[in-house]
Formats: structure tokens, sequence, C-alpha cells
């Protein structure tokens, strides 16, 4: 999947789990004051990126703080192109 596809497939996401309703989300959105997330919210949206993109958990301290939409897109990217430990 190329960049601009999983950056949108994230977008699409976060947009549709808004809180606040589905919407369109953009790179630039903040998750609490624009689009309503709360702590569980967080964790439900952690949890559908997880298993969207195949990913590690999330929640295991192990992520950046994460703010708006792109710290989403960007954290995805780099666990999507990091090589994965076969132990």
């Amino acid at each position: 999947m190329d960049s601009s596809t999983l950056r949108s497939n994230v977008r699409q996401i976060v947009g549709e789990m808004s809180p606040l309703g589905a919407r369109e989300a953009s790179s630039e959105d903040r998750l609490v004051e624009e689009l309503g997330y709360d702590s569980l919210a967080v964790i439900e949206l952690s949890l559908r990126i997880e298993q969207d993109f195949g990913l590690n958990a999330m929640s295991s301290g192990g992520t950046p703080d994460i703010s708006t939409v792109k710290d989403i897109e960007d954290f995805v990217e780099a666990q999507v192109a990091a090589p994965t430990d076969a132990a």
C-alpha cells in the first residue's frame, strides 16, 4: 500500500469513528478538540487501526504523543514500513 493510500485510509477510519458522528477528517484535525475523541474513543480507534493495518498493540505504551490525525498517519506509516520481529 502506498503512502497516499495508507494516509487516506487512516483519515477515513478516524472520520468514521469520530464521536461527533461520521465526517471527513483532514490531517490537521485535532482528535479531541475538533473530532470529539475522549480516552475511550481513542482506545477504540487504536484497536481498529491495529486490526485494519495489522499492527502490534498501539496502546501498550510504545506510541508517541498523538493529538492530530497526521500524528496517527505518521505513526501508522512508520509501523507499516518497519521490519517485523519474527521472534
